[in-house]
């Protein structure tokens, strides 16, 4: 798989995370700004998760049913979890929620 292929399938991981209702695109960092550039020009999808050198960074929306805290730890073990069953090395998975409920 390559790495744009596995980010899709943690990003599906992370989507069927208990409370978790939406993944927002993060705030980009040049190396992002470059992918989704390049991703825009030959018409793929731009990835709502973004592996920002060995970092991997996600922004989640809550659905309040859970606390945000719980929803947001999941999440991190899914992206974390998918991650590294898919061959992809990294040194910590980044977490931000940006809407509860």
């Amino acid at each position: 798989m390559t790495p744009d292929e596995i980010l899709a399938v943690v990003e599906t991981a992370v989507l069927a995370v208990p409370g978790v209702a939406e993944l927002y695109r993060p705030r980009p960092t040049i190396g992002s700004t470059v992918a989704s550039a390049r991703s825009l020009a030959t018409g793929g999808p731009v990835a709502r998760v973004v592996l920002d050198e060995d970092v991997l960074r996600l922004v989640i929306g809550t659905d309040g049913a859970r606390p945000a805290p719980e929803t947001a730890r999941a999440a991190h073990l899914a992206a974390l979890d998918t991650a590294r069953a898919h061959g992809l090395s990294v040194s910590r998975v980044d977490v931000r929620v940006a809407r509860v409920g």
